[in-house]
C-alpha cells in the first residue's frame, strides 16, 4: 500500500517548454530475461521527443510530452513480476510509472522512430545505477551543457487581469494594474542592467489569461526563471497586517500560508472551464513539489534574495519566505517564486503600492534580486 501511494505520488509532471505535435502510445510491452527487462513502448507517429527517466521511490518514471494512451495499450506483460506501468496524463503529459528494484539499472533508447526501448538490469557495478540520456531526449534544467542553461531568458507574471482584478485596495486601486505596472518597470529595469537576458512577460496589457497558460508561456518561451507578482489582502478592510512575503510551490504549513493560496487560486473562477483543476488536492500540491523538486534548492534561493531585496531597499516590513500551494506555479518547468508585494488591505501599503515612487523602489529591488540570483547562478554553473 505505502509503495502504490508512494508511485502514486510520482505521477505528475510538469509542461515542457517545447510545442510538439500529439501522438498515441499503442503499446507497452515487456520482455523479461534471466537478465534483463525491456519495456517497449510504441508510438502511432513518430516520438518527436520525451524526457529522461527519473528515479523515484519503487523505480522511475518517464514522461511524454503530448502523447496519449490508447485504451489496452499496457499488454499484460507490462505489468506482471517484477514490473509494474501504471499511466496518468496530467495536462498535455504523458506520465508512466514504472515499478522495478530501486538497484536496477535503466537505459533509455530509440529503436526506430516511433519505439522507445527501457532496459531495466539488475546492479552488477557501480556504474548500473547510472541513468543514460540519449541525444534527443528533452533535456531536464541544469543539465547538458552550460551554455544551454545559462540564465537567457526571465519570465515575469503580472497576477490577475481584465475581468479577474485580484484584490481591491482602500485606496480604489486594483491588484491587476499595480502587478502589471511592477511587472512593467521590472522588465525595464532589467533591459538596463542585463541587456542580454530576455525577458518575456505572460501579459503586458490588461487581459486575462488563466493560470495554466502562464505555466505554458514560460515553458514554451524556454524560460529559466519565473516571478509571478501579486499584492495580498485580508478579508476585512482595513487590516493592520501590512509587509512583502516571498512564497515557493509546497502545501501551506500554516494558516495564513492556505488563506493567500486559496484567495489567489480563486483566479479559476473566472475560466471557461475549471475541470483542469479538480484534482488539485493538497495531496497533488504535494506530487506537483515533487515533480519540482530539482529546482527547490534554486527557487528558495531566488525567493530570499527577492525577500532580501525588497526589504533593504523600501519600506515594506519583512514577512518572509514561505510555501503554499498555488495553482499559478504548478507546470513551471524552471525555478519559480510568487511575490506578495504587499497589503492592499492596510492603508499604508496600499498607498505605497499603487504610487509610482512604490512601484519603482519595488521593480527595482525585484530586479536586483534576479541579478544577484543570475550571479550565484552562473558561478554554480562554473564548478
Amino acid at each position: 500500500m505505502v509503495v502504490r501511494w508512494l508511485l502514486a505520488l510520482c505521477t505528475i509532471t510538469i509542461t515542457i517548454g517545447m510545442q510538439q505535435p500529439p501522438t498515441s502510445i499503442t503499446m507497452i510491452r515487456a520482455a523479461v530475461s534471466p537478465d534483463s527487462t525491456v519495456l517497449r513502448i510504441r508510438a502511432a507517429s513518430t516520438l518527436t521527443g520525451f524526457q529522461r527517466p527519473e528515479r523515484v521511490p519503487g523505480g522511475f518514471v518517464l514522461r511524454l510530452p503530448g502523447a496519449t494512451l490508447e485504451n489496452d495499450a499496457i499488454d499484460s506483460s507490462a505489468s506482471a513480476a517484477p514490473l509494474r506501468v501504471d499511466a496518468k496524463r496530467i495536462r498535455d503529459i504523458l506520465v508512466l510509472t514504472v515499478r522495478c528494484a530501486p538497484t536496477d539499472s535503466v537505459v533509455l533508447r530509440r529503436d526506430g522512430q516511433r519505439d522507445l526501448l527501457c532496459v531495466i538490469q539488475p546492479k552488477k557495478t557501480e556504474k548500473a545505477e547510472k541513468i543514460e540520456e540519449p541525444e534527443d531526449v528533452i533535456p531536464r534544467h541544469h543539465t547538458g551543457s552550460r551554455g544551454k542553461w545559462s540564465l537567457d531568458v526571465i519570465v515575469i507574471d503580472a497576477g490577475h487581469g481584465g475581468k479577474d482584478v485580484g484584490a481591491e485596495g482602500v485606496n480604489g486601486a486594483f491588484e491587476k494594474d499595480v502587478t502589471l505596472a511592477i511587472a512593467k518597470l521590472v522588465r525595464a529595469r532589467l533591459a538596463e542592467i542585463m541587456p542580454s537576458t530576455k525577458v518575456v512577460m505572460t501579459r503586458d496589457n490588461d487581459v486575462f489569461i488563466e493560470l495554466f497558460r502562464r505555466t505554458q508561456i514560460a515553458n514554451d518561451a524556454g524560460g529559466k526563471l519565473f516571478l509571478s507578482i501579486h499584492c495580498n489582502s485580508m478579508p476585512t478592510k482595513p487590516h493592520p497586517a501590512h509587509g512583502c512575503e516571498t512564497y515557493i510551490l509546497r502545501p501551506g504549513r500554516n494558516d495564513d500560508a492556505a488563506r493567500v493560496a486559496s484567495r489567489e487560486n480563486a483566479s479559476v473562477k473566472f475560466e471557461q472551464s475549471q475541470r483542469r483543476y479538480e484534482g488539485m488536492t493538497e495531496d497533488q500540491i504535494i506530487v506537483a513539489t515533487m515533480a519540482q523538486r530539482s529546482f527547490v534548492r534554486l527557487s528558495e534561493s531566488f525567493a530570499a534574495s527577492i525577500q532580501r531585496e525588497v526589504v533593504d531597499d523600501t519600506p515594506l516590513e519583512d514577512r518572509g519566505v514561505s510555501q503554499a500551494g498555488f495553482f499559478v506555479l504548478v507546470g513551471a518547468a524552471m525555478p519559480n517564486v510568487l511575490i506578495e508585494t504587499g497589503f492592499l488591505s492596510n492603508r499604508s501599503d496600499a498607498e505605497y503600492l499603487a504610487s509610482q515612487k512604490g512601484q519603482a523602489a519595488i521593480a527595482g529591488s525585484i530586479a536586483s534580486a534576479i541579478r544577484s540570483y543570475a550571479a550565484s547562478y552562473q558561478r554554480s554553473l562554473s564548478h
